[in-house]
């Protein structure tokens, strides 16, 4: 996945990915003494997904996050059921968002992204099991998360 494609599945926002690559590479043009060896694509995707996250907590706009979280397939279901059911991906979509980060990173990788174990892995600088591991903690975080709220999404 090449630099500005991987800023965009985070942004779904092109000018957002514009000014966060931007950013991404004059942060590696101005640190570039203190690197020993060039910069390399994983730092530079480090680099853009924390500037994603701090333009996040700086906006507080979640409705700049696209991501589809609503695999739900149709059920032909009334318009009521139907609501209820973009409430439900509303809800979880935005417990997602307040996972810790590495947590976060894992459900959308895997889940949202549909990267493998081993992809994933790979774009977390983690070894796969480490990554099952970290994927299975988020999801028991976000299932107390949901339960303390009162919501039951099994």
């Amino acid at each position: 996945m090449t630099h500005p494609r991987f800023v965009f599945s985070l942004t779904k926002n092109k000018s957002l990915t514009e000014d966060i690559v931007q950013e991404t590479f004059t942060r590696a043009y101005l640190n570039l003494d203190s690197f020993r060896n060039q910069p390399n694509k994983a730092w530079l995707f480090t680099v853009s997904r924390n500037i994603f996250y701090y333009h996040l907590r700086k906006n507080k706009r979640i409705a700049d996050i696209e991501h589809d979280f609503s695999t739900i397939p149709d059920t032909g279901e009334s318009p009521e059921g139907k609501l209820f059911e973009k409430e439900n991906v509303q809800k979880i979509r935005e417990e997602i968002m307040n996972l810790r980060g590495n947590y976060r990173d894992a459900i959308i990788c895997f889940y949202v992204r549909d990267l493998t174990y081993k992809e994933a892995a790979e774009e977390m600088n983690v070894t796969e099991s480490n990554f099952k591991s970290i994927l299975f903690r988020a999801k028991q975080s976000l299932k107390r998360s949901l339960k303390r709220k009162g919501e039951s999404f099994e």
